[in-house]
């Protein structure tokens, strides 16, 4: 039997920073998510898992302020959405990029984030339209992070990526995360995910976001197209 993990209250200076409050979601005329009040960790993997068309993509938008949503959203000013596409112009190329990104940000900040990332070993000649899709998220991890956002969706951000590539940013996220005060939530399918990143698990269920407890459990659901806890 699925054990659920009980909803967890806000309060100050114990490291949750994305919280929901009597939050609705509505597209079009179906409500994909009804009342939810639930808060994410800082310091931890926090993975949405959920069956196609259940409305994740919809909930990552709505949090980066892209859908509009009824009830409160705290910590959505903080939020960056980083998706499986691009949001780099295709035409350049990463000296481009760092070039301008040392003009906005912390020097030593961006720095620190290319040698983690290992932006050393791509290309500095081939426009980013040519790179490999690895290469592209990483430079666009390069590019979002230097700007120290406090929350970040990832939605679908490993999916088109080879089992290398993945593995890479897999080690890059696992110390990212140990090294700073800063919340993620995965909106995922990708399995590789739940097995290489270790966090809380969450599942998008009958327009709720509920917590399972471990592991093992939110790959059988999600094998499972559902949960069968009769809600």
């Amino acid at each position: 039997m699925l054990r659920f993990l009980p909803f967890v209250l806000y309060r100050k200076g114990e490291g949750v920073n994305l919280e929901f409050i009597d939050y609705s979601l509505k597209v079009g005329h179906t409500w994909l998510i009804e009342g939810l009040n639930i808060s994410f960790e800082k310091n931890v993997m926090n993975h949405l898992l959920g069956s196609n068309g259940s409305g994740k993509s919809c909930f990552a938008k709505s949090c980066a302020g892209m859908l509009k949503s009824k009830g409160r959203i705290v910590g959505k000013e903080e939020t960056v959405l980083l998706g499986s596409g691009s949001n780099i112009p295709s035409a350049f190329h990463l000296p481009d990029v760092v070039k301008l990104l040392l003009k906005r940000f912390e020097e030593s900040r961006v720095l620190e984030l290319y040698k983690l990332l290992k932006l050393h070993e791509a290309s500095q000649s081939l426009p980013i339209r040519k790179m490999s899709d690895g290469q592209k998220q990483k430079i666009k991890l390069l590019s979002f992070l230097s700007g120290s956002p406090k929350v970040i969706l990832l939605d679908e951000f490993t999916s088109a990526l080879d089992q290398r590539s993945s593995l890479d940013l897999y080690e890059f996220l696992r110390g990212y995360i140990s090294e700073n005060d800063i919340t993620f939530l995965n909106i995922t399918h990708n399995l590789s995910d739940i097995e290489y990143l270790p966090g809380n698990y969450y599942y998008l269920h009958h327009r709720n976001i509920i917590q399972i407890a471990t592991k093992e459990e939110i790959i059988n659901a999600y094998v499972r197209g559902g949960l069968d806890d009769g809600s």
